[in-house]
């Protein structure tokens, strides 16, 4: 695994991405982490299909991770009552995507 990590946490911030594994495959890179969590899960995955499809050809998904996290909600305050103390959780994905040889 290399340090290239492409995370999404806006919809708005796809674009973005796009530039930044072009740049980072122009440069050399062999592959890329792009994750996304919640929301922004659809977003990642988009992101892998236009750089695999559109972009690039000689470029492949090698892997897929999923997973969640629990959620803490910040900086707010609120009355507890008795549904506070149910465990949220929130859903997880790595897309890596490398270049075949």
């Amino acid at each position: 695994m290399n340090n290239n990590v492409i995370r999404v946490k806006k919809r708005k911030d796809k674009d973005q991405a796009i530039k930044d594994a072009i740049f980072a495959f122009s440069g050399g890179e062999r592959s890329i982490l792009i994750q996304g969590e919640g929301k922004e899960i659809s977003t990642a995955v988009e992101i892998a299909e236009i750089l695999k499809q559109r972009m690039y050809p000689s470029i492949e998904i090698s892997d897929i991770s999923l997973g969640s996290r629990p959620y803490y909600q910040r900086g707010r305050k609120k009355r507890y009552n008795k549904n506070d103390f149910k465990k949220d959780i929130v859903s997880q994905i790595e897309i890596e995507i490398s270049k075949r040889i």
